[in-house]
């Protein structure tokens, strides 16, 4: 889940690449449309995500930034999952503990609350415990289909703008791949 990085090196302008990408990618947060691309594409930067049937909010994104370099341009890419999911997890995870801390000090009946209170209270410990796992196992399958995402839009990318990845980020790129 963290981020990837991956240099690109196109000889076109910023402006020729930026508008060959628009024509990959539909604005903003189009259903419908033809283009393999959804997002936005400026003249220094872009934040893109692949085209998919179904919805998978943690699904893998592409944050770039395009820097002059000579007669073209080099293209910053970072792949990872859009601010407001991680955001989410985070908030939900922070419900999760809490709940799991209040839970346990409930069912252990730490605050002296059993007072006329009839049944069980370990079900209070339970919830936020499948609540954490129910966020794992989504945040896992929804990864699971997001695997080839970053790939694609590489190659989309070398291919819009007759682009290489540089020496350097195919060597660090080499160095964590397995083979």
């Amino acid at each position: 889940m963290g981020s990837e990085t991956v240099d690109l090196l196109s000889p076109y302008r910023p402006e020729e690449c930026a508008r060959r990408l628009r024509t990959v990618t539909d604005p903003g947060r189009r259903f419908r449309g033809n283009n393999p691309l959804v997002g936005m594409i400026a003249d220094g930067a872009l934040r893109v995500r692949r085209r998919l049937a179904y919805r998978n909010w943690f699904q893998t994104y592409m944050f770039g930034v395009m820097e002059r370099t000579g007669d073209g341009t080099l293209l910053h890419c970072r792949f990872g999952l859009h601010p407001a999911a991680l955001i989410f997890l985070i908030v939900w995870f922070s419900f999760v503990i809490i709940g799991v801390g209040v839970g346990l000090a409930v069912a252990l009946d730490l605050f002296g609350v059993n007072q006329g209170i009839k049944g069980p209270l370990w079900p209070a410990a339970i919830v936020p415990i499948i609540m954490a796992v129910f966020a794992l196992v989504w945040l896992k399958l929804s990864r699971r289909l997001a695997e080839e995402d970053e790939l694609f839009m590489i190659e989309l990318m070398r291919f819009s703008l007759d682009a290489e990845v540089t020496p350097e980020a195919a060597l660090r790129r080499a160095a964590v791949e397995p083979r």
